[in-house]
């Protein structure tokens, strides 16, 4: 109960007093109620009293006349009488010939009244009885621990009591009624207490009046009411003084606490937990306020630091801008004398003079094989440069994928025969003809297969294959038996200068650029990348791309690259 009344949208005031105000009408309910049944227990009790004192007193004035009568018999008895000891039937005799004597000289209780009282003995209870007497005897005989009946009733307008009496015999009594003429119980109230006789009967006005009693209820009533009232009014008073108006206060400034004001104070000189809880919540308010004060403080420090921090952001980035432009050139102009150098090389490889000459011809190949790792790295940086200055396009056509990878078998010859490997290509069938960037998707490709051939062993095999994703895609995988790639390596080879191995003493060369290249160019197709590897299992790189793209110019500097969670070994 107490939960659900928790649960209801009031206010403390509201539950306090509905809760007090309950409570206060039961307690007073409860104190009422008592005096209300002792009140009523006297009214009975007052005419059960009077009504007892009217047959007491006609059962005493009867004892005094049976005992008058006993003194106004003849003094003188013959001598032998007088010492002898009568026998039981003169006794008998005696006692039957007082209580025969006339009604004049001797009251008899045989259906007679005296007054307001009827009395009548228990052998002729019924045919000279009365109703009342009759359900005194009922009701003697139903409870057995009341020798009384008694019942309050209205009659032409005034309140009457009916009382009705059991009589138990008593040594005086005996001395008059104990006799086989008179007998004692009838047959059929044969559970009666022993000693029963006679039953009287009486019936008075109501000593206490309905309207006083009405009155005295009314008083009552009136009293629990007006103390209810006070109590309630005593309470609210107190609630709203002592423990209310300091909530109120303490809600009040929270709630202006809560629209942000912080330098605002409570003030409850209640000497009491309140006052205690007022100052607790000022000295909350007060750290607020420097912890508010505080933070500003640093706010404005780290506006400063951002606006220095733009300031260089933008000194970063005009310098990255610049940085990419020289590249662009500078990768540029480095490739035309380089091919130069080529040229001027493949020239003098195939004069006679140079090749007759065993070790001219070894130092112009040493020209050549380094002339053209050199031409390798500049083209990737040229791509970078293109990349990160934004001005890449793509150009669809269409595209055969048997044709693409036969022509990078064909590029790669050389390389795969070096190492005495072999390229497995197989396209599936249900592949179509793509839409796409024959150029971008081959450095791809071949960025992809150069790396298997670098880290693939001797006289093995380099799988390069087709399928189909799904309706709109289409999924490319290059895959080699090398070493791997580790689990812990796998989210950093797509970053830009990363490889596996970055030691100065790594096996295998490279500037770690082709994989991050390959990220990119991918995010220009529309599609993603990624690797699935194990260390000393071999990996295989894969692409998924759709199968028609649109021709754009495409800034990849807005995509911020596919953000794949794949990794590269480094080229």
């Amino acid at each position: 109960m107490f939960s659900r009344f928790h649960k209801l949208r009031l206010s403390l005031a509201a539950k306090c007093e509905l809760l007090f105000g309950g409570a206060v009408a039961l307690v007073i309910a409860a104190a009422v109620f008592v005096p209300w049944l002792r009140m009523e227990q006297l009214t009975l009790q007052s005419n059960e009293q009077t009504a007892r004192a009217l047959v007491q007193s006609v059962l005493d004035s009867h004892l005094t006349a049976q005992q008058a009568l006993r003194a106004a018999e003849p003094a003188s008895r013959p001598a032998a009488d007088a010492t002898a000891e009568p026998d039981a039937r003169q006794t008998a005799s005696d006692l039957q010939r007082a209580t025969t004597q006339p009604a004049a000289t001797q009251p008899s209780i045989e259906g007679n009244r005296f007054g307001p009282v009827h009395m009548v003995l228990l052998r002729d209870l019924a045919q000279k009885g009365t109703p009342t007497e009759r359900r005194t005897l009922q009701s003697v005989d139903k409870e057995r621990s009341a020798d009384f009946y008694a019942k309050l009733y209205r009659y032409d307008g005034d309140y009457r009591y009916r009382f009705g009496r059991l009589i138990l015999l008593e040594k005086t009594c005996a001395q008059c009624h104990q006799t086989p003429a008179h007998g004692i119980l009838p047959a059929d109230m044969d559970d009666l207490p022993a000693g029963a006789f006679a039953v009287a009967s009486v019936d008075i006005p109501s000593q206490v009046q309905p309207n006083q009693l009405l009155l005295n209820r009314m008083f009552i009533f009136t009293a629990a009411l007006v103390a209810g009232s006070l109590a309630i009014v005593i309470f609210y008073l107190i609630i709203s003084r002592l423990i209310l108006q300091p909530v109120r206060v303490l809600q009040e400034t929270a709630e202006k606490v809560s629209e942000g004001d912080l330098n605002i104070r409570t003030h409850i000189p209640t000497d009491d937990e309140f006052q205690v809880l007022s100052e607790t919540f000022n000295r909350m308010l007060e750290n607020l306020k420097a912890g508010e004060d505080q933070l500003r403080s640093i706010n404005k420090s780290l506006d400063l630091k951002l606006e220095q921090m733009k300031e260089t952001n933008l000194a970063l980035y005009e310098s990255n801008r610049l940085k990419s432009e020289f590249l662009a050139n500078v990768s540029h102009e480095l490739r035309t004398p380089l091919n130069s150098i080529l040229g001027f090389a493949e020239l003098l490889k195939d004069a006679p003079a140079i090749s007759a000459d065993t070790k001219g011809v070894r130092y112009i190949q040493n020209i050549l094989r380094s002339g053209q790792n050199l031409l390798e790295l500049i083209n990737d940086l040229l791509d970078l440069a293109k990349i990160e200055a934004g001005r890449m396009e793509v150009r669809a056509e269409p595209l055969s994928l048997s044709d693409l990878f036969e022509g990078l078998s064909s590029i790669l010859k050389p390389l795969l025969e070096a190492k005495s490997l072999s390229i497995e290509a197989s396209v599936g069938t249900d592949v179509p003809l793509m839409t796409t960037d024959a150029a971008k998707l081959q450095q791809i490709l071949y960025n992809f297969l150069s790396n298997a051939i670098k880290f693939s062993p001797a006289g093995d095999w380099i799988r390069l294959e087709a399928r189909r994703h799904d309706a709109e895609q289409v999924k490319i995988v290059v895959s080699d038996r090398g070493p791997g790639v580790p689990a812990d390596k796998q989210a950093i080879i797509f970053e830009k200068f990363r490889q596996v191995d970055a030691s100065h003493t790594r096996e295998h060369g490279g500037t770690g650029l082709g994989l991050s290249i390959s990220k990119e160019l991918t995010h220009l197709l529309g599609g993603e990348l990624g690797v699935s590897s194990a260390e000393g299992g071999g990996a295989a790189f894969w692409m998924v791309l759709p199968l028609k793209i649109q021709s754009q110019s495409h800034d990849v500097r807005d995509g911020g690259g596919l953000g794949v969670q794949s990794v590269e070994r480094g080229t």
